[in-house]
This record gives structure tokens, sequence and C-alpha cells, in this order.
């Protein structure tokens, strides 16, 4: 008598219910810590974007404003007498939050972080997805701008 080797049909679906069950489980943690990661990258993103137009307002000798959207999409303008040019622009793909009146800074001439139009510098910073990880922005009075 031989006897045949295989799967039944019930330890088939027993094994496809136990698999259900566990990416069940594990998707929601996966996409949570997709997110964090995301709001990381777009917080190194930003703190690049902010270095960058400080150091070409520092080069150029005059202003630079770089205005963030609560969706993520920033632009960078040389500010001049005649008004405000477009340089840069992008999205971060993260929501952001700002201490920064309308979510805009200028870098004055030296490099100082600035309300947009004022003379003073102004410390501040920038929330990057704060539904989720919350990774901020700082830019110091000094003008470093860091991640937290």
């Amino acid at each position: 008598m031989s006897r045949q080797h295989g799967s039944t049909l019930l330890e088939l679906v027993v094994i496809l219910a136990i698999s259900a069950v566990l990416c069940a489980v594990a998707v929601p943690g996966v996409a949570a810590v997709r997110s964090v990661f995301a709001a990381g990258a777009a917080a190194e993103r930003l703190a690049l974007v902010l270095r960058v137009a400080q150091a070409r307002a520092q080069a150029h000798g005059a202003a630079v404003r770089v205005s963030v959207a609560g969706d993520g999409c920033y632009v960078v303008c040389d500010v001049r007498p005649s008004g405000a040019r477009p340089v840069a622009r992008g999205e971060l793909g993260a929501n952001v939050d700002s201490t920064y009146p309308g979510g805009s800074l200028e870098f004055a001439a030296a490099g100082w972080p600035t309300l947009p139009g004022g003379a003073s510098p102004r410390a501040g910073h920038f929330t990057i997805g704060a539904a989720t990880a919350g990774r901020a922005v700082v830019v110091q009075l000094g003008g470093c701008v860091r991640c937290t």
C-alpha cells in the first residue's frame, strides 16, 4: 500500500488564515515606520533648502526668502527692490507647520534669519509631519539650521 505525500485543503486554508492575521497585524506597523522615515527625510530636505538659501544670501549679498506651505511645497526667492524672483521650487512630501508667519522667512545678506521685510534676526522652527513623527527643523537666532 502506498502512502501519498502532500497537504490537504484544510491545512492550506488554515495556513492562509494565519498568514492573513499576521499581515493584518504587521501592515499598520510598517505604515507607521514608513511615515517616520518620510518625516525624517522631509526634515533633512528642508534643512538643506534653508542652508542653501542662507549661503545664497551671503554669496550674493542680498536677501533670500524661503516660503513653505502647509502641504510641504516650498519656494525660494531672491528678494530685490523690484520684487521677489523665484529661483527654486519643490515639495517636501510631508505636511509642515511653522512658527514663522505664513511659513516664510528671509535670510539677510549676512545670513541672519529674519521675518520677510524685517531687519532684526528671528529664531523659529518648522515641524514636519506633526501628526506622525513630529520632526523639527530649527533655525536659531545666529543662523544655525538643524534637525531635531
